[in-house]
């Protein structure tokens, strides 16, 4: 069955099933699975693995604040100096309380608070930076756990056979919701897992993929988050949604899918 999948767009998907996935799924690299119609056919195959997002980390930004920080410190710590040194302080404080509503006091301590913060992150990534081992860590803001979505395939064979249901709704977009996010909102329950992602692999000058799964599917291309791109996916275009979110959106989806009539599938 597998072997007479077809998809001439995604050729290099198929050849990945034909060739690779019984393998990686009998390690539990990557878990395949297939949609089969009630022929007994294969309408189309994804493959899930976990990943992880983060959140950039610029240690040159970490380092200019904390420089900031202590510049600030010596200034709060120069009011009890006297005559122009004190009244420069106090002139460049009233500065940084004006339109906040606090006394100058509060703001000593807010500033010698942040100083400490400040300093303290700094100094964990230096030490981090001199005692870790492993020169292949990449050190970042946060992470997020996510589940990724590495191949979502369908079968051309079958496409005749969906566009004679009329259920005027593309069978990739249908077997998605339907199949693949149940699964993922399943894993949620059992481990902490925040986002869905995947790398989408469109070579077209408009867009078309993108926006297929943007309209479709709900997936975005933030610039908040990042996530590390393997070879495997490179010249692919990074997208993610919370699965909170995926939840949600399928609710909408089903909410909404037969306006007209009482079939559902």
């Amino acid at each position: 069955m597998i072997k007479a999948f077809v998809n001439d767009k995604g050729y290099s998907l198929v050849n990945y099933l034909q060739t690779f996935a019984w393998k990686e799924d009998l390690d539990c690299h990557t878990a395949y699975y297939v949609i089969k119609s009630p022929a007994n056919e294969i309408v189309l195959f994804f493959s899930l693995k976990c990943g992880a997002l983060f959140d950039p980390l610029d240690e040159d930004i970490i380092e200019q604040r904390a420089q900031r920080a202590q510049e600030l410190l010596k200034l709060v710590q120069s009011i009890n100096s006297s005559g122009q040194e004190r009244e420069f302080a106090l002139q460049i404080l009233e500065h940084f309380r004006s339109g906040q509503d606090i006394s100058i006091e509060q703001l000593k301590r807010k500033i010698k608070i942040n100083a400490m913060q400040a300093q303290q992150i700094w100094k964990q990534l230096n030490y981090d930076k001199n005692h870790e081992g492993n020169e292949q860590i990449i050190r970042v803001g946060h992470t997020y756990p996510g589940i990724e979505i590495v191949h979502f395939c369908s079968n051309d064979l079958i496409k005749e056979q969906w566009k004679s249901l009329n259920l005027n709704h593309p069978m990739g977009e249908v077997m998605f919701w339907q199949y693949i996010v149940p699964i993922i909102c399943d894993v949620q329950k059992h481990i902490g897992c925040q986002y869905a992602f995947l790398f989408a692999a469109d070579a077209s000058e408009d867009g078309i993929l993108i926006n297929y799964y943007n309209v479709a599917l709900k997936f975005e291309q933030p610039t908040e988050v990042g996530t590390n791109k393997p070879r495997y996916d490179l010249c692919c275009e990074f997208m993610c949604q919370e699965i909170n979110q995926l939840k949600k959106h399928r609710q909408e989806y089903f909410d909404h899918f037969n306006p007209e009539d009482e079939m559902i599938v």
